[in-house]
């Protein structure tokens, strides 16, 4: 089709032009033409000046010729996997630009030098001829035989027919001749001079050097490393040791099962004698002109001598810091202690097997017992049980009188007769105290009874200060006789519950008060006021539920409805992120402010809209806004310094489109112009049209850069002047 061109007119607006719709028919052919022919996708590729370079971010740059063609270049022709020079004779060259090199996968040409990118080994696996030198400046390993010719060299070797030398001198192996200046391997059996050596010796035939399987001798001075050994013994840096242990001598330590003499001390199995006589220490026996020193816990006989303590291991001495006994008698003083009795010579203490006598006081540590008595802090026991006598107490098995009361098993009488108490009666003409836990079988009181302390119990109930309490598991029951009453001014149940005159209220913090029938049973209330609220004698709701009458219900506080609350002008839920539902009856629909809504959902991208008379439906839109993001913002740039206008993030959007209005009201400057912004997820491009302005020139220069993951706009200023920018902002995604 030929290009359709648009009458633009003769002049501006003079109506000699097409029309706007004939111009927009025309447009519409014209692209519909290009879209219909192969060309370039200005989306996946770019052409700019001499350059052809793929947009998408990692896509390859493809020349895909149809059928058999080939890709050709002016001297060359790429065909499959094949690249054909197409001019007579003439080389194919790869040349890097600059310092860069040609590489095919990991193999790098760089000048003459061929080397591996990746550090990895070059492998040539097929046969190699090198015609010339070959230089090899690191280590060389043939898997294989090497063949060369007689008189080759390797380093300072020269290998012939029949020889090895070294040009040094330091190897001559010739015919029958070898010398070295290193170490040398030889086959058992083999001569050097006078020497020959054998599989377990070396013998010289001067007889100077004679080494066997055991024996070594030499006529001159012998050298060995360290951990050498002769016979049982072995030499090592700072030891000399005997394999049966007799000997074991080390930087500072001697052992030996022999006799050692040192000085006039001679130590020997079993003892240590000095030759002057001042020391003799045999099997068990010691004896010294001078001073023995131990160590704690060294032993004389049966006695063990310790810090602070000297013990008999037989048990008749015991002598401690503070402590000292022995099985034989003991005088201190005047006393003599033996087994049995402590005698003072004065005759003021006797004190034998079972009795004790003194002039003066008797002073005993608590739990001292005479005869059956234990005598404690506060108390005198009987281990018959017999009598008892503590702090407050004294029990005891006979009769025991007080004044005119006699205390005897099972009664307690009183001379005077005021009191009398047997097995089961008590009788007093006074007033009967009782302070501790009393139990009581069957109890006439005629006049006041008072508990002091410490409970009573009645039968199966417990009266302990303010607590009335039971045995396990027993009711507690009031029961009034006839037509009584049980009255109680101030009642609190369980802690929870609190009944004072008429009034039955919770008592836990924000705790409900819950009336529960059991079973089938009712909660009947004859009248009910609800907080001053008549529904007095209303029936809601009964055995079939029936609609009640109301008047205006007026709530003050907060009103919860199961899974709502209703506060001021506010309903929400109650549970955690649960929908707030309003839902119709039957067709019915949910009417807010007078607009009415569907009652029933859409379709995917649908909108609602209305009707005019306040019905609402779901309608289709025009355009789907499925792939971008529409939004606007107001940035103040307030001096020169290049600022950043809007940014957004490049992992999720690829391009914006900005409508940007800019004011300098300092200079009373304006303008209003259009930014395209793209990305390829390393740079930023962009571009600006559509500037207009009062101003000869735009109000400042943009670019666009990408910091992080985000793609940045940015704006400078052409005045140092406050810049207020507005903008519409249209982002598409990745």
């Amino acid at each position: 089709m030929a290009q359709l061109t648009l009458n633009v007119g003769s002049n501006a607006n003079d109506g000699t032009g097409d029309t706007l719709r004939d111009a927009m028919i025309k447009v519409n052919t014209n692209f519909t033409e290009i879209y219909a022919s192969p060309g370039v996708d200005g989306t996946t590729i770019s052409v700019t000046g001499n350059e052809i370079r793929a947009v998408r971010t990692n896509d390859d740059l493809v020349f895909s010729p149809a059928g058999a063609g080939s890709v050709v270049f002016p001297a060359l022709t790429i065909e499959g996997n094949n690249i054909i020079g197409t001019r007579s004779n003439e080389d194919i060259n790869l040349v890097p630009a600059g310092t860069g090199n040609v590489i095919f996968g990991a193999i790098q040409i760089e000048g003459t030098t061929l080397s591996s990118t990746d550090s990895s080994t070059i492998n040539i696996n097929e046969g190699l001829v090198v015609d010339g030198s070959m230089t090899v400046s690191g280590s060389t390993t043939f898997q294989g035989a090497i063949n060369a010719g007689t008189g080759s060299t390797v380093g300072n070797i020269t290998l012939a027919n029949g020889s090895i030398t070294d040009s040094s001198g330091a190897i001559s192996f010739g015919n029958e001749n070898l010398t070295t200046t290193g170490t040398m391997t030889a086959a058992s059996g083999s001569t050097f001079g006078n020497l020959t050596l054998a599989d377990g010796s070396i013998t010289d035939s001067s007889g100077a050097i004679s080494f066997g399987n055991e024996n070594l001798s030499t006529t001159g001075t012998m050298t060995a490393a360290t951990g050498s050994t002769i016979g049982n013994l072995t030499l090592a840096n700072g030891s000399i040791t005997d394999s049966s242990g007799a000997i074991s001598f080390g930087d500072e330590n001697l052992s030996t099962t022999g006799t050692l003499v040192v000085g006039n001390v001679t130590l020997s199995s079993g003892s240590i004698i000095d030759s002057s006589g001042a020391i003799s220490f045999g099997n068990e026996n010691l004896s010294t002109t001078g001073t023995i020193s131990a160590e704690t816990n060294s032993t004389i006989g049966n006695l063990t001598l310790a810090d602070g303590s000297i013990t008999d291991s037989s048990g008749a001495i015991s002598f401690g810091n503070e402590n000292l006994s022995t099985t034989g008698t003991l005088v201190v003083g005047n006393v003599t202690l033996s087994s049995g009795s402590i005698i003072d010579s004065s005759g003021a203490i006797s004190f034998g097997n079972e009795n004790l006598t003194s002039t003066g006081t008797i002073n005993s540590g608590t739990g001292s017992t005479i005869g059956n008595l234990t005598l404690a802090n506060g108390s005198i026991t009987d281990s018959g049980g017999s009598i008892s006598f503590g702090n407050e107490n004294l029990s005891t098995t006979g009769t025991m009188t007080v004044g005119t009361l006699t205390m005897a098993s099972g009664s307690i009488t009183d001379s005077s007769g005021e009191i009398s108490f047997g097995n089961d009666n008590l009788t007093t003409t006074g007033t009967l105290d009782v302070s501790g836990l009393s139990t009581l079988g069957a109890l006439t009181v005629t006049g006041a009874m008072t508990f002091t302390s410490g409970g009573v119990t009645v039968d199966n109930l417990s009266f302990n200060d303010n607590i009335i309490s039971s045995s396990s598991n027993a009711d507690i029951r009031l029961t009034p006789g006839g037509t009584g009453a049980v009255i109680v001014n101030n009642l609190t149940i369980d802690d929870n519950i609190n009944i004072t005159d008429n009034h039955i209220k919770a008592t836990a913090s924000n705790s409900d008060l819950i009336l529960s029938p059991s079973g089938t049973g009712q909660v009947v209330m004859a009248k009910a006021d609800i907080n001053s609220g008549a529904i007095d004698g209303t029936t809601i709701g009964t055995g079939t539920a029936a609609a009640g009458t109301f008047t205006t219900l007026t709530v003050t506080q907060a009103l919860t409805l199961e899974g709502i609350t209703i506060d001021d002008n506010t309903v929400k839920t109650n549970s955690s992120n649960a929908n707030l539902e309003l839902s119709g009856n039957g067709s019915g629909g949910v009417t807010i402010s007078g607009f009415t809504f569907p009652t029933s959902d859409g379709t995917s991208g649908q909108f609602i809209k209305t009707d005019g008379s306040g019905n609402l439906s779901f309608a289709t839109a025009g355009a789907t806004l499925n792939h971008s993001d529409l939004a606007d913002a107001t940035t103040t740039v307030a001096s020169s310094a290049t600022s950043t206008l809007n940014q957004f993030d490049k992992t999720v959007y690829r391009s914006v489109k900005l409508f940007i209005s800019i004011v300098d009201a300092t200079n009373s400057r304006f303008e209003i112009v259009e930014a395209n912004v793209t990305h390829d997820g390393t740079n930023a491009f962009i571009s600006t049209f559509g500037s207009t302005t009062n101003y000869t020139d735009g109000l400042c220069v943009f670019s666009a850069d990408i910091s992080g993951d985000n793609v940045r706009v940015r704006v400078t200023n052409i005045s140092d002047a406050s810049t207020v920018f507005k903008l519409q902002r249209i982002a598409i995604d990745i």
